[in-house]
């Protein structure tokens, strides 16, 4: 895209899409003549003779369009990309390093199933490689393991087989794998491949990051309504607390609709901005059925991921505590431990039983209750895909509940160890 423009003369913003290929133009034109689709009518002497052939097309308009006139990707989407490499011989790692030296991933090698699991175990990973054939335990164990922890989008897996045989390809795909490349491996269709997983894993990040922006900015209609009903009512009653109720209404709404609520970590400040916000209206709403408690280390000073401490909150409110006429307290503790900082909700409200905590947070459960907030789902998923632990659930009926998690204070992983399999010595 290009731009030309001069003050108080208004701008032009361009851009140019290439040409068609003339065998694809052709067929464009008999479509658009006949008025109907059709298959096109190719000139064998401009017409691809061969699948090598349509490839070789392929990767050329795939560097006009990434700007790249040589092997190398596009770095917007490689830049920052960790893989882990699981490969038993040596001399195939090096091969494989080598293919991905001129790109901008990070990538780390193990020679065994079972050390590729405790680097998993370590820290954050984008994509997983790993041969089929390997001592022990096979790239398809390895795989089912993995896929105890994380689902095909947060962790793509590419295997690589000398087994092209369908069954193999099957057997691979129903452990869990993303992608298969075939020995001995083309390199620069290993690139791609690559590209392409890498560039799955980017997306559902995102996805992940804009569906809890999206989900907080939906703020149910009933919410509004009863708000402005209440700040009404204390225009006739008390204009000061009217002013003070309007005020942190209009900070919820900013903060709700908040672009910075789809990045990927915000100051501790913004969030409990949102979540004094939504307190304030709910106390101002339910006076002395709701009673707040704040427990938080004064010199704390981070980052979190956007939208965590507020969905905690609002369900313990809507779900824990105002779903009994007798409503209830509701505790916020920040602090500083050994190995990171804790967040902790605790209500004294309804509580629940071991199945309702057991499938609250499951990725397919239909359980959990509807919230004008985002969804405890989403937050647990987000904070297991970055720190390898969600969101940690202890209720009893009539008791309450306590809902807690903890950003490490590396800001990458805790430790968390897979259950070896058998195989694995």
């Amino acid at each position: 895209m290009t731009a030309e423009s001069a003050p108080g003369q208004g701008a032009v913003f361009s851009f140019t899409l290439p040409k068609a290929e003339s065998w694809l133009q052709a067929g464009l034109e008999n479509e658009n003549s006949e008025g109907g689709r059709t298959e096109p009518e190719l000139d064998l002497e401009d017409a691809p003779s061969n699948p090598l052939h349509i490839t070789e097309a392929a990767v050329s308009m795939e560097t006009v369009y990434t700007g790249h006139a040589g092997g190398s990707l596009d770095e917007s989407i490689s830049a920052g990309i960790k893989i882990l490499v699981v490969e038993d011989d040596p001399v195939n790692l090096r091969v494989l390093a080598g293919i991905f030296a001129e790109e901008p991933y990070e990538i780390q090698t193990a020679l065994s199933a079972k050390e590729a699991l405790q680097q998993l175990s370590s820290s954050t990973w984008d994509l997983l490689i790993s041969d089929v054939m390997m001592p022990h335990t096979s790239g398809y164990e390895l795989t089912r393991i993995v896929r105890e922890r994380y689902n095909s989008f947060e962790l793509p897996i590419l295997l690589l087989t000398a087994r092209s045989r369908p069954e193999d390809i099957y057997a691979g795909f129903m452990a869990g794998a993303n992608d298969y490349v075939a020995k001995p491996v083309d390199a620069l269709e290993l690139k791609y491949r690559v590209r392409s997983l890498a560039t799955l894993k980017k997306s559902a990040k995102e996805r992940l990051r804009l569906e809890a922006a999206y989900l907080q900015a939906q703020i149910q209609p009933h919410f509004l309504f009863n708000t402005i009903n209440s700040i009404m009512a204390l225009s006739d009653i008390d204009l000061d607390q009217m002013r003070e109720l309007a005020d942190a209404f209009t900070s919820y709404l900013r903060i709700s609709i908040d672009f910075i609520n789809s990045e990927e970590a915000v100051p501790l400040s913004h969030e409990l901005e949102l979540v004094r916000a939504y307190l304030y209206i709910e106390k101002a709403r339910f006076g002395p059925r709701l009673a707040v408690i704040w427990d938080i280390d004064p010199q704390l000073s981070l980052f979190i991921p956007p939208l965590t401490v507020q969905p905690l909150v609002e369900n313990a409110v809507k779900h824990g505590l105002l779903s009994r006429i007798q409503g209830g307290t509701v505790q916020i503790i920040i602090r500083r431990e050994e190995d990171g900082t804790r967040f902790e909700v605790r209500d004294n409200g309804k509580g629940m039983t071991p199945e309702e905590v057991q499938n609250l947070l499951q990725p397919h459960s239909t359980s959990e209750p509807s919230s004008g907030g985002i969804g405890l789902k989403n937050t647990n998923r987000r904070l297991l895909q970055r720190y390898g632990r969600g969101i940690q659930i202890e209720s009893q009926l009539g008791q309450g509940t306590v809902m807690s998690f903890v950003i490490p204070s590396q800001g990458f992983r805790e430790q968390r160890e897979f259950e070896p399999p058998q195989s694995i010595e």
